[in-house]
């Protein structure tokens, strides 16, 4: 137990402790954000119907097949017309048109349109102004999607456009996986609430870390409890750890390393915990507490506030994401970018560093490590919207060199 986990290692163990939640039916316009519990399919095709592409004239091709604004344009008889959510009063037949609009039926013994552009129409006469092919500026009846094709699958995150097709496949409410609460805890007798004041000189500082993983917790698309912050002592710890005990996760910081005053391990132990990993391969984050408090999952993180930070995004947001029922946990892309200056780390970890990726327009990302990667150094998250992947060994980058970041925000 006391040897360094792999990364990889330990976040195969934080997946595997969560269990997927059970569903519940929310109404379409609250499920932004939501995990699909169920495979959707399509009651019908869509579209629905033939219709116009084009603002234009519905034609048979047969009579304009030899059109030309050049040397023999072809006039026709304007029979009518149609705007979409109408049918039209008449088909059309030979050396006729039909004005039409777009994402109207198309009317029967028409086969192409005309954009409006390519015509000159006066009086009940219109002149066609090009060749046009059957099935031109024609959408066809499931184009789209075909009736009873999967449109959304189940595991998939509801992000708008989910919604926009699952509103075709006329789904009022949809299944979705129940938000685990996840249960915070910050611990130790230096942390005050921000809306207390610090004593300098007995070294208080203000509780950030439920603050951050709060939001997080619900950028994962979980849902937090906080409870009051816990002091040093074995006893409020313990009953913090029972009483947590209600929540589908529980996230604690601080308390797991090897200090007098670290007492998570022996809490968890005293409570029948098991125990699967400590100790994690990286920097920052290595005093890391992965265990299983009955069916619960438990992760120790680090009290340092950028610890914290990285050790929930590499193991703690997976394991909310598996709880979803997400289809991928692990949702946090890597990509490749050249890095922006020289870069020196000591080595003898996987270095995970605050940095800014950036694009140049044309595909390619450069990446800028922050100046300060001290793990108390919060402020350094600030505009990271990166972590640059250091493997151990790695001593001097040049830069220039290509590096691996897990992109944790949008990219400028």
């Amino acid at each position: 137990m006391d040897s360094l986990l792999t990364v990889e290692a330990a976040q195969a163990l934080a997946v595997a402790a969560a269990r997927p939640l059970g569903a519940e039916r929310v109404g379409l316009r609250e499920a932004l954000g939501r995990v699909l519990a169920e495979a959707v399919t399509a009651p019908d095709d869509v579209p629905p119907h033939r219709n116009s592409a084009m603002d234009g004239f519905a034609v048979r091709s047969i009579d304009v097949g030899d059109a030309s604004d050049v040397s023999a344009p072809v006039e026709l008889r304007i029979v009518g017309e149609v705007a979409a959510g109408h049918a039209a009063a008449r088909a059309i037949g030979a050396g006729e048109a039909l004005r039409i609009m777009t994402g109207a039926p198309l009317p029967d013994g028409a086969d192409a349109v005309v954009m409006v552009e390519r015509t000159e129409a006066a009086g009940d006469r219109v002149r066609i102004l090009e060749a046009a092919r059957a099935g031109q500026h024609v959408r066809e009846p499931g184009e789209d999607v075909r009736r009873g094709d999967v449109v959304v699958p189940a595991g998939a995150t509801l992000g708008p456009a989910e919604l926009g097709v699952l509103a075709s496949a006329r789904r009022a409410q949809v299944a979705v996986t129940r938000r685990p609460v996840v249960a915070l805890l910050s611990t130790g007798d230096e942390l005050r609430d921000v809306d207390q004041p610090l004593d300098a000189r007995a070294g208080k500082i203000a509780d950030t870390n439920s603050y951050a993983l709060e939001a997080l917790v619900r950028e994962a698309g979980g849902v937090a409890r906080v409870s009051p912050i816990v002091r040093d002592d074995r006893a409020l710890l313990r009953a913090a750890i029972e009483d947590a005990r209600a929540a589908d996760l529980i996230v604690s910081t601080g308390g797991v390393s090897v200090g007098e005053h670290d007492h998570v391990k022996a809490v968890l132990a005293e409570l029948g915990a098991t125990l699967d990993a400590w100790r994690v391969n990286m920097k920052p984050g290595k005093p890391v507490a992965l265990a299983r408090l009955g069916a619960t999952p438990y992760f120790g993180l680090p009290g340092n506030p950028v610890s914290a930070m990285v050790s929930f995004l590499l193991f703690v947001r997976p394991a909310i994401r598996t709880a979803l029922g997400c289809a991928r946990p692990f949702d946090l892309p890597t990509v490749a970018a050249r890095l922006a200056q020289p870069l020196r780390t000591r080595g003898d970890r996987r270095s995970y560093l605050r940095a800014h990726l950036r694009s140049d327009g044309a595909g390619a990302l450069t990446v800028e490590v922050a100046a300060r990667q001290g793990s108390h150094v919060l402020s350094s998250m600030v505009g990271a919207n990166a972590l640059v992947a250091v493997e151990p060994g790695a001593h001097e980058l040049a830069a220039g060199v290509m590096v691996r970041a897990i992109v944790i925000a949008a990219i400028g």
